[in-house]
């Protein structure tokens, strides 16, 4: 039987195995940890377990599908239409509920700027950085005022050395909120100016959300998630190797120090590449995320919609705030309030928690905090520079060069692609599970 390794037991990996074994395809899941899920599992604060950020999951059916063989429908809660991704920005001094993208029409420029999109936004052309991508889309005023300070804030580098695709990497800027829904509702029968404008009633979209694929989260009462993959795994006949050495060295991908393509005929990576290769890993570009945890006094479900806020002003440490009442419907009401708040920062000088304290306290002025804690743990994170681009283009380059028959695939984090969050990765690994066994076949 054909066997293909898929090197990472992350979601998205779990889901590239799933599909694998659907095409009757022998697969070994090969993972560096000891578990399953990769940043899916709950950590321990002093306010109980809480997820590591957001654990949200964006799939189309056939992803969700593998999601219930691995994990059990009884798992998941799952919503569909406007309901899938409610999510608000803060910038401007002010916060937005009705949209996760810059809405610039409180501001003098409004005007001006709407008439330069409608006049020049999201013309052809394919733009060297993200500096000129924004001034691409968005015309000359609202790239340089209004995206590219975005950009710079969450990434401490100038727009000019990051690549097209950080805009949308972490924060989604492919788009802006210009006038009101009337008129973007017939603005935007345009593809050029549909790829642009932004809807700016999240309630009421326009066409299908996100492609009409579903958001699913696992429930409160679904902790044993590790004795259900391990169920699947045998019922699938998967085999799974935990605690193994995987190493990109000369542009060989090791197993144990020999090379993958001696025991597999192809092979998903689905782990960050970088990680796997230390003499690239440290000339990267890198922040940290850490999370910061605040217990508050009181619910905020009724009046914060939102399930995250993007703090895009460019005076916030914060990146993101994360409010899991508003999409825990099942949460045990006597559990207390907590909110997460994700902040990117230069490696090793995370800001003081009364710093994020009183950013969560101006961004939602209905958050009363009673205590505070930080996760000791912070998450190396590549930046999207075009320096690093450069260096993960030729990591991946010389290794298909060196396996030029082989199906070697890449579905990690990769952040200068804006490949960040799960959706990103578990489409990637679903591709790639499918392209792996078309040419296997």
């Amino acid at each position: 039987m054909t066997r293909v390794a898929v090197i990472g037991a992350s979601i998205g990996g779990l889901i590239a195995a799933a599909e694998l074994r659907r095409r009757e395809i022998a697969v070994t899941i090969v993972e560096r940890g000891k578990t399953v899920g990769g940043l899916y599992g709950k950590v321990d604060t002093p306010f109980g377990p809480q997820e590591l950020g957001m654990h949200v999951l964006y799939v189309d059916d056939a992803q969700y599908q593998h999601l219930c063989s691995i994990f059990g429908a009884g798992a998941f809660e799952v919503w569909t239409g406007a309901s899938v991704d409610i999510g608000a920005t803060y910038n401007f001094g002010r916060a937005c509920y009705d949209s996760v993208y810059p809405d610039v029409r409180s501001l003098p420029a409004a005007s001006a700027i709407l008439d330069e999109i409608v006049r020049d936004g999201g013309k052809d052309g394919e733009a060297p950085n993200a500096l000129a991508e924004v001034i691409r889309r968005f015309g000359e005023q609202a790239g340089r005022t209004i995206v590219a300070p975005i950009l710079g804030k969450l990434w401490r580098v100038a727009p000019d050395q990051l690549t097209r695709e950080a805009i949308h990497c972490f924060f989604d800027l492919r788009r802006i909120i210009a006038c009101d829904k009337a008129r973007a509702d017939v603005l935007k029968q345009d593809p050029r100016l549909d790829a642009v404008l932004g809807n700016p009633l999240q309630s009421q979209p326009r066409g299908a959300v996100y492609g009409g694929r579903m958001a699913v989260r696992f429930k409160q009462g679904a902790t044993d998630l590790a004795p259900r993959v391990d169920d699947w795994l045998r019922r699938d006949g998967i085999e799974i190797q935990f605690e193994r050495h995987v190493a990109i060295s000369d542009h060989h991908l090791l197993l144990e120090g020999q090379p993958v393509d001696r025991s597999f005929e192809g092979c998903i990576v689905a782990t960050p590449v970088a990680s796997l290769a230390p003499e690239v890993n440290t000339t990267l570009d890198q922040l940290e995320l850490s999370i910061y945890y605040f217990k508050l006094a009181e619910r905020l479900v009724d009046r914060v919609p939102a399930y995250y806020v993007l703090c895009q002003q460019a005076d916030l440490e914060a990146a993101r705030i994360v409010n899991y009442s508003a999409y825990h419907h099942d949460r045990d009401p006597t559990d207390p309030e907590v909110v997460a708040v994700e902040v990117v920062h230069p490696v090793g000088a995370p800001p003081a928690e009364a710093t994020i304290a009183r950013e969560l306290t101006l961004v939602v002025p209905a958050a009363t905090i009673d205590a505070t804690y930080r996760l000791p743990r912070s998450l190396r994170v590549p930046c999207p520079t075009l320096n690093n681009g450069r260096r993960l283009d030729a990591l991946v380059q010389g290794m298909d060069a060196t396996y030029p028959s082989s199906s070697l695939f890449f579905t990690g984090m990769r952040t200068d692609k804006g490949i960040f969050f799960s959706h990103h990765t578990i489409g990637l690994g679903h591709d790639a599970a499918m392209e792996c066994a078309r040419r296997l076949s």
